[in-house]
């Protein structure tokens, strides 16, 4: 296992300053959340591979900002949009592997939408078939506002597609979904390929690793037992942390478990 970062906890700030304040906290795996289209334009990837490569930070995963269009591109019955959704996502996933990324998250479909959840699961097999061109696993997270929040989507997802599927657990969004995360991790058992991982207590859903109740040597032990051994990332919110010693004590905390 490897212990990581999130770009994503310093947002609002932009993507180049988010990598540079993980450079300075001595973060050297990190997932990249890429913020808007301008990002995607081969001059920036390149201004960021460079910030990278002089920092020693390896990108693992890749998050795109197009989350919120998910719905809208594949789990609806407008053909022409999963069209345009496929090549959208042909550009994000070049950006993530010419980032060196092996994951791609996506949040998938929301509960609100009334199209069936085999629609997007189906559409999601498409994607992940194509994700494999670039070198990236496709993996879908559980999140509280999505269909995947549900631990039996999540079990409805496997069935439907098989190895089609990979996931990434993350433990707030379960925790926000009224999921206990020992569950969630053993609905998505031996097709986990990516871990957010955080902290919490009844008063604060989302906190640093070691600042509140979760048992992390039992989750790690239970990660184990389910032949897990990729990337562990810490992601909380701005509003979680104060300082990027914080984070780079999360890491320090968080090596007892790994080694």
């Amino acid at each position: 296992m490897q212990l990581g970062v999130s770009t994503s906890c310093y947002f609002p700030l932009e993507t180049e300053v988010s990598l540079a304040h993980l450079g300075a906290a001595g973060v050297r795996h990190a997932e990249l959340f890429l913020n808007t289209l301008c990002e995607t334009e081969p001059a920036f990837i390149q201004q960021l591979r460079a910030q990278c490569k002089e920092t020693g930070l390896d990108i693992v995963a890749f998050h795109p900002f197009t989350s919120g269009m998910e719905p809208l591109y594949f789990a609806s019955a407008y053909p022409r949009r999963i069209a345009d959704g496929i090549k959208l996502y042909r550009k994000l996933f070049a950006c993530a592997e010419s980032l060196g990324a092996q994951i791609f998250t996506m949040h998938g479909d929301v509960k609100t939408n009334p199209v069936d959840f085999s629609y997007y699961c189906e559409n999601f097999a498409t994607l992940a078939e194509i994700a494999t061109e670039y070198g990236l696993t496709l993996s879908q997270e559980n999140v509280v506002r999505c269909k995947s929040g549900s631990i039996d989507n999540i079990r409805r997802m496997r069935e439907l597609l098989g190895d089609k599927v990979h996931f990434t657990l993350d433990v707030k969004q379960a925790v926000r979904s009224g999921e206990d995360p020992f569950d969630m991790l053993d609905a998505m058992a031996g097709k986990i390929c990516h871990v957010h991982l955080s902290d919490h207590t009844v008063q604060h859903d989302c906190l640093p690793p070691g600042k509140g109740d979760l048992d992390c040597a039992a989750f790690f032990r239970r990660l184990r037992a389910t032949g897990f051994d990729r990337n562990i990332i810490v992601e909380l919110y701005r509003e979680n942390f104060a300082t990027d010693q914080d984070l780079a004590d999360s890491l320090d905390y968080l090596k007892q478990y790994i080694e």
